[in-house]
């Protein structure tokens, strides 16, 4: 409840997060009570049923005469929106616990990512051609697949699940009885929903990716790679020679085919292609007989997916073309508003180019920049200069360097190198060189997979205390904790007072890396631990709020954090609690001078380094060139 977001549309009657979260705030037995009745009935009351439809005109040129020219988009009842999220915890621990989610889909998963998925994709089409073979890219485009899926599809792929329980039955119970309305000029017209999920439920998208996991986890023959994107479905074929090619890619198309005929999908063969990328490269072999159904598909030379166009070259040019041609539609729209001597402000302008151009431009900049060419180098110099002219207000006869210095701007190819590796190292979990150093993975944090905690059994908020509170009970044994940062040096500790005395203490030495976080979260989970062996009522003090409300987050993502709250889940005399620093108490000063003494003679401890530290290095390494 706390996490929900505030600015967003209420459904038809009105109640909006800001009210849920009031009413949380200030009698929570209120809404506690009423969602674990609908749990316990297996009921999704039909009044949060009923969604009301916006209409969003696709993209500006499109013809608004056309029906399908516009997105709809369902406004549906927070309460029913909340209850959604609460049933979908409960599903999707079912789903990680038991491995239930298909790797090879990345739409709407935690941890995943276009980038990863345009990544892995690139990976396999360099390895067909490393191997010698031809390769197949296929492109398949589902028409309105959210809006078509079939309600006996959902249910069986949740039946199939064998998770018998009050959550699949209510979650089974929200397709029932489910209405539409939208206003007209005769008042709002309402009709009852037979299928599909509207845009704007939180269950839409899982109920998808159940689906379309019955045909990822088709047995594919070897030379065929299926993966997705929510309904965005690409094949990767390769072969030896181009008659096997054809024949492997046939035969995956008709398996495709018997699926989307089972849960009643249509193909748009107007937007499905096939991309040849060949083995030899003497020149390109044009296939004939690449069908869908009785159908020819398309073959083309450059195929779109995920926002990155593709060619058969594997050189990216159409795409960095495709920037250009964007980069000069967002300069002219900041033409438009600022001048040389007019509108915005240059500091204005400036943040405009580095929080929405330079975003733009670099999307998805790990799978196209790592191996950046000089072409692509001048390229890109070539679009920056737009903007630094914009921007300084200089003469266009100024060197684009010299802009560069003046704005204190790095150069737009550099950017995209170190936004590449940055992404491969410390998000994708890949190894990478840049400028002559090597960057191993596993030395920086990375995404730690979800908490394996059910959502149910997660009951730390009344354990741990922040903003001020304390632990309503006081105990014999008192711990602190604190971590510390100085001269470049990270220290971490903590203290036991029993009776008023000093029983224990411990202090480890992180390295000048870590940041504070760390050390605080280090202490705190080792202060858990020794806590865990005590057998008895212990409250532990820290001054360090972030640490606190991490430990209280269920979907936090720091490996440490989860294995100090699976700690604390063990043992329910454990309590957490705030305390403001060097305010004179005496456990907290105490610790604070055993985390300062840790920075230099603390046993050693190791932790991964953090993201903040890996951008630190790039960012010095691109200045150095």
């Amino acid at each position: 409840m706390q996490k929900v977001p505030i600015k967003k549309a209420p459904g038809y009657d009105g109640i909006d997060f800001i009210v849920l979260k009031t009413i949380f705030r200030t009698n929570p037995d209120i809404l506690i009570t009423f969602y674990n009745k609908c749990l316990s009935l297996q009921c999704f009351p039909n009044p949060l049923k009923t969604g009301v439809i916006v209409l969003f005109l696709k993209k500006k040129g499109k013809n608004k005469s056309d029906i399908k020219s516009y997105r709809p988009v369902s406004l549906l009842p927070t309460l029913g929106k909340i209850l959604e999220k609460l049933l979908l915890e409960r599903l999707n621990h079912h789903l990680r616990k038991n491995n239930l989610q298909h790797p090879n889909q990345y739409g709407f998963r935690t941890n995943r990512s276009t980038e990863e998925a345009i990544l892995d994709l690139l990976d396999k089409i360099n390895s067909a051609k490393n191997s010698n073979q031809h390769a197949l890219m296929i492109s398949l485009d589902i028409k309105g697949a959210f809006d078509h899926l079939q309600y006996t599809s959902i249910k069986n792929s949740l039946d199939n699940l064998k998770y018998h329980s009050n959550t699949l039955e209510t979650l089974i119970d929200i397709l029932s009885n489910r209405k539409v309305a939208i206003n007209t000029s005769q008042g709002p017209a309402t009709w009852n929903q037979q299928q599909g999920c509207p845009q704007g439920s939180c269950t839409g998208p899982a109920f998808w990716n159940l689906v379309a996991d019955e045909v990822l986890q088709q047995d594919w023959p070897q030379g065929v790679h299926l993966q997705a994107f929510a309904d965005d479905f690409v094949f990767l074929v390769n072969a030896g020679s181009k008659e096997e090619v054809k024949n492997l890619a046939n035969k995956a198309l008709q398996t495709f085919k018997t699926w989307t005929d089972k849960h009643k999908l249509e193909i748009s063969l107007d937007k499905t292609y096939y991309l040849h990328i060949n083995k030899n490269r003497l020149g390109p072999i044009w296939y004939s007989g690449i069908k869908w159904g009785q159908n020819n598909i398309k073959r083309a030379s450059v195929i779109k997916y995920l926002g990155v166009l593709i060619d058969d070259k594997l050189n990216f040019a159409a795409h960095l073309s495709a920037i250009k041609n964007k980069s000069l539609i967002l300069h002219q729209g900041l033409k438009n508003v600022a001048g040389t001597s007019w509108g915005l402000s240059k500091n204005i302008r400036r943040q405009l180019y580095l929080t929405v151009v330079e975003k733009v431009i670099l999307y998805a900049s790990a799978a196209w920049a790592y191996n950046i060419t000089a072409r692509q180098q001048r390229l890109l110099s070539s679009i920056q200069r737009k903007f630094l002219l914009n921007i300084t207000g200089a003469y266009n006869t100024t060197p684009t360097a010299a802009l560069q210095v003046i704005e204190g701007l790095m150069p737009l190819h550099i950017k995209a190198k170190m936004q590449s590796t940055l992404v491969r190292v410390g998000r994708l979990g890949r190894n990478c060189d840049y400028e002559g150093t090597h960057f191993d993975h596993e030395s920086y944090e990375q995404p730690s997979p979800p908490s394996t905690i059910h959502p149910a059994l997660f009951s730390l908020e009344d354990r741990i205390t922040h903003g001020g509170q304390v632990p309503s009970n006081r105990t014999p044994i008192e711990v602190y904790t604190d971590g510390s940062k100085i001269n470049d040096q990270t220290g971490s500790a903590f203290c036991v007072i029993a009776n008023e005395a000093i029983t224990k203490t411990w202090k480890a030495k992180l390295s000048p890396a870590n940041t504070v976080f760390q050390a605080e979260m280090l202490a705190l989970k080792a202060a858990i631990e020794w806590a865990n062996t005590a057998n008895e009522d212990v409250n532990i003090w820290s001054d360090s709020e972030s640490s606190l409300q991490a430990l209280k987050s269920f979907n936090v993502k720091c490996k440490i954090t989860q294995e100090a709250q699976m700690t604390l889940l063990e043992n329910a005399r454990i309590r957490l609690g705030w305390v403001k620093a060097h305010i004179g108490i005496k456990g907290n000063e105490i610790a604070d001078t055993l985390a300062k003494e840790a920075t230099t003679d603390g046993i050693p401890a190791s932790l991964p380094f953090p993201k903040s530290f890996l951008k630190k290095q790039l960012l010095q390494l691109s200045l150095s060139r």
